[in-house]
C-alpha cells in the first residue's frame, strides 16, 4: 500500500481539526481564506473556536496574541504575502 499524498494545506486543515478534538484551548483565526487554507475543516467541527477576521491580518494577529495571554492556543492562517 502506497502512502496517499495530499496537499500541505489539506493536511494542515485535517490536523487542526484532529487537534481541536483533543485540546479544547485551541482557537483558529483566518483572514478570509478558510477555503484556501483549509481551516474551514476546523470551522465546521468547532465553529465556536473559529474566527474569520476578514482582510485584517494585523488585527487578526493582535487578537490571537491577546487570546494567548488568556490561556488559549491560537493558530493564525493567511498567505505569507499578506502577513
Amino acid at each position: 500500500m502506497k502512502d496517499e499524498k495530499i496537499a500541505t494545506r489539506q493536511s494542515y486543515g485535517e490536523k487542526l481539526e484532529e487537534l481541536g478534538g483533543k485540546y479544547k484551548d485551541i482557537v483558529v483565526f483566518d483572514a478570509d481564506l478558510a477555503g484556501a487554507t483549509k481551516t474551514s475543516i476546523f470551522a465546521k467541527s468547532y465553529p465556536d473556536r473559529f474566527f474569520d477576521m476578514g482582510i485584517a491580518e494585523a488585527d487578526m494577529v493582535s487578537t490571537a496574541a491577546g487570546m494567548a495571554t488568556c490561556g488559549k492556543v491560537p493558530y493564525v492562517s493567511t498567505f505569507a504575502m499578506f502577513a
